[in-house]
């Protein structure tokens, strides 16, 4: 039975690779984006998991966001919790920690060695206590070991991060964060939340990763040379018919509150090839598509076309499970 399983671990990791993934070679480590979750909302659909992705960077295992479904994501791919050691959440709404809570709970269920550690904004503390404190009644009760389990609390740490800061990630990796337009309002930043852009890099190479966010000159510069730029998009038109079927009840007041939010605190096509096209990205990875449910072909011409008017670069619309890789310049 382990073999059987070890064996369709494989292959489901193979099947993650996707045509753009290269094997590192030993002077070559590894750079890899791997989108375990590329649905867009808070609205769980049969076709994509909640948004998760997983980095890959020289040897060490990051999740970037943790969407509702990341450790089932994780297993699909053959990859062990105990691989994983650091957690960066882009901002603190639910579809992207609503599993959070699973990775933190059963890594510690597990007792792999060592803390993990949370970074993201301010909040994310809070969110961390949160789950930690969830855990003192299975805590209570124990594994049934013999042994008290070790405290929830020593399993994981949590580092509120600023915008603008750089971090050294060792091995000649680093991550730097921009502070995004996702919870502005009326063109000025919340004062009490934000919502965070990453970029990634490995000596020269660099991937950055928008999270949410509306069109904004920070992503824009913080993109600035990226070899590879994964962001957010939305098919505005196509998502505000759904709601106006789906909530028979809304008022226009809601309708047109929600059209407002949803064009200024996320990319539509246009304003991802525009952000790509002035940061001179190699290449744009889509990802967390909010659309209505249902196959994504659908909406694939317009937004391969909306892009098109601003960004000549290749667009790739990337699936759940699917890898990405950067590989070495020569």
């Amino acid at each position: 039975m382990q073999v059987t399983r070890a064996i369709a671990a494989l292959a489901l990791s193979a099947m993650a690779i996707s045509s753009h993934s290269a094997i590192a070679a030993p002077n070559c480590p590894a750079l890899r984006w791997t989108t375990l979750g590329t649905a867009g909302g808070p609205v769980p659909t049969a076709e994509r998991s909640e948004p998760a992705n997983l980095l890959t960077i020289g040897e060490r295992r990051i999740l970037v966001d943790t969407g509702d479904g990341t450790v089932v994501q994780l297993a699909r791919i053959g990859l062990d919790l105990g691989a994983i050691d650091t957690v960066f959440i882009s901002h603190n709404h639910l579809d992207h920690t609503g599993g959070l809570a699973a990775v933190i709970g059963l890594r510690w269920m597990n007792q792999f060695p060592g803390a993990l550690t949370v970074y993201g904004p301010v909040g994310t503390r809070a969110v961390v206590e949160g789950i930690v404190a969830s855990l003192a009644t299975p805590g209570s009760i124990g594994f049934g070991l013999g042994t008290p389990p070790p405290r929830p609390e020593d399993s994981v740490r949590v580092i509120e991060l600023a915008d603008g800061q750089v971090l050294d990630l060792g091995q000649g990796a680093s991550v730097k964060v921009a502070a995004n337009s996702h919870f502005d309002h009326d063109g000025k930043s919340d004062p009490n939340n934000t919502s965070f852009s990453y970029r990634f890099a490995l000596g020269s190479r660099s991937v950055t990763y928008t999270g949410d966010t509306g069109p904004s000159t920070a992503v824009t510069a913080l993109a600035r040379g990226s070899d590879m730029f994964v962001t957010e998009i939305i098919a505005l038109d196509a998502l505000l018919g759904e709601i106006r079927t789906r909530r028979k009840d809304a008022s226009p007041e809601m309708l047109s509150g929600m059209e407002r939010h949803l064009s200024t605190h996320h990319l539509k096509p246009e304003a991802v090839g525009e952000i790509a096209a002035q940061a001179g990205v190699g290449r744009v990875v889509l990802t967390h598509f909010a659309v209505p449910p249902g196959p994504l072909p659908h909406y694939e011409p317009s937004i391969r076309a909306g892009i098109a008017t601003r960004y000549g670069g290749p667009v790739d619309l990337a699936r759940d499970l699917q890898s990405f890789d950067v590989g070495c310049k020569p």
